[in-house]
């Protein structure tokens, strides 16, 4: 009698990119296993061409999305460029889970680690949700004129100015929301990916004009719907504190503003083997490139 051998689970990896490609390159090889596919958003702003990446893996399925969208720092564009991901993999096959990183991250874990872990917790959803702060409400029950514009300094002015104005007469939008606030990056359920999906036209309604979504969109959704229930940590932790909610490692304690964390260097080798997290950002081969090339070269051995 033949021996039925169990169904290999799989993994998708949704990718943020932007620039750095040769940093992305050494990103994606270390994704590539038999287990995984990897897909990939490439800012529509950028120079980029993905003739040259064909031979890149060896066992994943390597996709990048033709459809690219102008992202921008803060913009609901982020929201749509992960949701266009998220319908790329869920329409290519079922994925046990998908993961979101960003082209500045590198694992700091191997595969078989990986793999084993999401194995054990399988039907668990990975978020990481913070406390609100008093002003993060200003992001999405006020009016935003320019929601591409947060990066920019006039637009900025603008929509503060406008902002000010409704606080002034009491205006608020999306008052029945429920909102929620957690970590951008997620490794979430097939279950929950096509939810997500299923409520895009929800999502475009209630954050086409809010400011910095990226971080309020998924966390609100999840909260009010049963996959609350399944988050491998319930409780909201302060704002950018390091915890093992999203299994990310990111320090904002040492970051160089507040919107951007730190940028790991050679001098953090032995804190970033010794964090139980399975992902790390953010690097940067112009601020430091001897980090990537050792965790590069060392998860290559494994």
């Amino acid at each position: 009698m033949t021996e039925v051998q169990p169904k290999m689970k799989r993994h998708a990896y949704l990718i943020l990119a932007h620039h750095h490609f040769g940093q992305l390159r050494k990103l994606v090889e270390l994704l590539d296993d038999p287990r995984n596919d990897i897909f990939i958003h490439v800012d529509r702003k950028a120079v980029f061409d993905p003739e040259g990446w064909k031979d890149v893996c060896r066992y994943s399925r390597l996709v990048f999305l033709e459809n690219r969208l102008r992202v921008n720092w803060g913009g609901v564009s982020i929201m749509r460029s992960e949701l266009a991901l998220l319908r790329e993999a869920t329409s290519s096959g079922e994925y046990d889970y998908y993961h979101l990183l960003s082209g500045m991250d590198l694992p700091i874990k191997g595969q078989d680690e990986i793999h084993d872990f999401f194995d054990a917790h399988t039907g668990t959803e990975f978020l990481n949700y913070w406390k609100f702060k008093p002003t993060t409400a200003s992001r999405f029950h006020y009016y935003t004129l320019f929601p591409e514009g947060a990066g920019h300094f006039a637009t900025n002015l603008i929509n503060n100015i406008f902002k000010g104005l409704q606080m002034a007469v009491g205006f608020k939008i999306n008052r029945d929301v429920d909102f929620k606030f957690a970590s951008q990056w997620f490794s979430i359920t097939d279950a929950l990916a096509r939810y997500v999906i299923s409520k895009e036209d929800w999502l475009e309604k209630v954050f086409r004009h809010t400011n910095t979504c990226d971080e309020i969109f998924l966390a609100t959704l999840v909260w009010d719907s049963p996959f609350r229930e399944k988050l491998y940590v319930k409780e909201p932790v302060e704002e950018h504190v390091v915890n093992e909610s999203n299994m990310r490692f990111i320090d904002w304690t040492r970051g160089e503003s507040i919107r951007h964390p730190w940028t790991f260097r050679i001098g953090d080798w032995d804190l970033l083997m010794s964090v139980p997290h399975f992902w790390a950002r953010k690097f940067d081969d112009n601020v430091d490139n001897e980090i990537i090339e050792k965790i590069y070269g060392t998860l290559l051995k494994k």
